[in-house]
């Protein structure tokens, strides 16, 4: 019995010196969010609609990129603010170098184009 009390004593002592270690080498509760290491972001998440518009798009992703409506080229106008679809004049908005290919968004910046 003595040398299970015994046994179960050093096991507790080698336990605690563990957990006194690993506290004292890990970093405290707040530094998890300053670092943003924590499950909620610091800051507030921004819609991509706040973004500012424009931004670096590569030659080779403007090739691939197509209008998701009727799958045709665009095109980069206003200053690398916009793809154009001439065919039906949407506009798709880039922000902070995102192209946002989305059928209403399109729409929502739509142009009259001569040709129709």
């Amino acid at each position: 019995m003595k040398k299970l009390f015994r046994f179960f004593l050093f096991a507790a002592l080698i336990g605690g010196i563990a957990y006194a270690i690993r506290e004292f080498i890990s970093p405290s509760g707040d530094d998890y969010t300053k670092s943003g290491s924590g499950v909620l972001p610091s800051e507030p998440v921004k819609s991509l609609d706040e973004a500012p518009l424009g931004g670096e798009i590569s030659d080779d992703l403007l090739r691939i990129l197509v209008c998701p409506e009727d799958k045709g080229p665009l095109e980069l106008v206003d200053d690398g603010k916009f793809l154009l679809n001439p065919r039906n004049g949407y506009r798709y908005p880039i922000r902070n170098g995102i192209p946002v290919m989305l059928i209403e968004e399109g729409k929502k910046y739509r142009v009259e184009t001569q040709e129709a």
